[in-house]
């Protein structure tokens, strides 16, 4: 690697960690320091550098340098030292004797080599040499060995449509919500296969919530993944995500934690959306009219050719159809919360703060409720994988006035919540005061 294409790489690693805070982003002091704290406290592969932390001065330092330098990638290169290639304190034969060690052992750190210098009286037990000028002399000389410790990280790409889909979610700009502006979160995902972006869209939140919609969205358009890939959030940990998937049949898979490199190529797009797409939303605006400009765009994203696969994300995307589960109906069920709960003797449950009837043949066992967070008045009750109908939200004036012999009834569990109804109104009366 020449010096320039090392600068580079040094550069866009540095560029990567200060995105959120230079390409057009407005972000308020309080989301600028949560950030920065974030990013402080990450585990990272620099590139030439056996560190793997960076201070939140350091990156404030780096967005002062690429700021300087007119948001240009150059201000991001690495300072050249006034003094390189000089080691003043380390002498000729202090030079030779390094250069021997390090040849019969490659492995040697400095910490040993130095130790070897005093055990050969190359220099006195009490000498301290400059070790910033040794690392440097190491690397000049070129005293690496084969990394035998680094892991194997291959790129890797699906072979058909829909075998792996790649989900995450990106800082985006502020928008308007009630008057006031409110930061807003881009969920976006890519099929790795072909790079077509099955749905993308901003919302207001980041949590369990925008993801389940984003991933909908994407069935309802795209079919079913065989794999859904994502990182480690605690959205992406939540249980209902587990349920939602198994019941669709799709696999979820997380990436390792601080390795965003699995999920590259949605990263990689993410890098578009911040060069190509964020510059045009020059005023701030109404989260809907953000989500219809990035509509036509990723439309324009996906039938243009990709620099990669040299085709379009489409085109290569609708070579093997045949392969593309669809979405089944009423897709919109799988979506539902699914809570647990044991039927009391007077055939109620709570679920929220809320108390429901349940079909009297339910009592004593504990059913499975399916429900939508935004909805939950209308509860779904299973047992033993059978629908027993929608919960009846618990009235106690009219069970006051209703009979009690249709309880005992052996009809059947559907016709007990007809049943139910028709006593409410007054209509069945097998056994109450008449």
């Amino acid at each position: 690697m020449t010096d320039d294409e090392r600068k580079m790489a040094i550069a866009t690693f540095r560029f990567g960690v200060i995105a959120d805070f230079v390409t057009g982003v407005r972000l308020c002091y309080g989301d600028r320091s949560k950030i920065l704290g974030e990013k402080a406290g990450r585990t990272y592969q620099i590139p030439f550098s056996r560190r793997t932390a960076i201070s939140r001065s350091t990156i404030m330092e780096w967005i002062s340098d690429y700021k300087g330098a007119g948001f240009r990638i150059e201000g991001l290169y690495p300072k050249s030292r006034s003094d390189k290639g000089s080691f003043k304190k380390i002498n000729g034969a202090i030079r030779g004797a390094i250069k021997e060690i390090k040849t019969q052992n490659p492995r040697y750190t400095l910490p040993t080599v130095i130790e070897i210098l005093k055990q050969r009286k190359i220099i006195d037990v009490n000498d301290k040499l400059n070790e910033s000028s040794l690392y440097r002399f190491f690397k000049n000389e070129r005293f690496s060995e084969l990394n035998t410790s680094a892991e194997d990280k291959r790129r890797f790409e699906a072979e058909l449509p829909n075998e792996i889909w790649q989900c995450d979610v990106m800082h985006g700009p502020n928008a308007l919500s009630d008057g006031s502006l409110k930061k807003t979160y881009l969920c976006a995902i890519i099929d790795d296969h072909s790079r077509l972006i099955t749905h993308a869209q901003f919302y207001f939140s980041e949590a369990l919530f925008a993801l389940k919609d984003c991933l909908r969205q994407a069935v309802q358009k795209r079919g079913l993944p065989q794999k859904f890939y994502v990182d480690n959030g605690a959205c992406y940990r939540a249980i209902n995500l587990d349920q939602i998937t198994a019941s669709l049949g799709i696999a979820l898979c997380h990436s390792r934690p601080y390795t965003p490199q699995g999920r590259g190529k949605i990263e990689r797009w993410f890098k578009t959306i911040r060069d190509s797409f964020l510059p045009l939303i020059v005023e701030v605006k109404d989260i809907s009219e953000i989500n219809e400009k990035l509509d036509g765009w990723v439309d324009a994203y996906n039938t243009r050719q990709h620099g990669t696969t040299k085709e379009s994300p489409f085109e290569r995307y609708k070579k093997n159809m045949s392969c593309v589960r669809p979405a089944p109906t009423k897709l919109i069920d799988y979506f539902r919360l699914i809570e647990f709960r044991k039927v009391k003797k007077d055939r109620t449950f709570s679920l929220k703060g809320r108390i429901f009837e349940a079909p009297v043949v339910l009592i004593d066992k504990r059913v499975e409720l399916k429900f939508h967070s935004e909805d939950i008045e209308n509860i779904e009750i299973f047992f033993d994988n059978r629908s027993f109908g929608l919960a009846v939200k618990l009235d106690a004036n009219i069970n006051s006035r209703a009979g009690r012999d249709w309880q005992k009834s052996t009809e059947k569990p559907s016709e007990v919540l007809e049943n139910k109804s028709e006593a409410a109104t007054g209509q069945l009366f097998d056994g109450g005061d008449k």
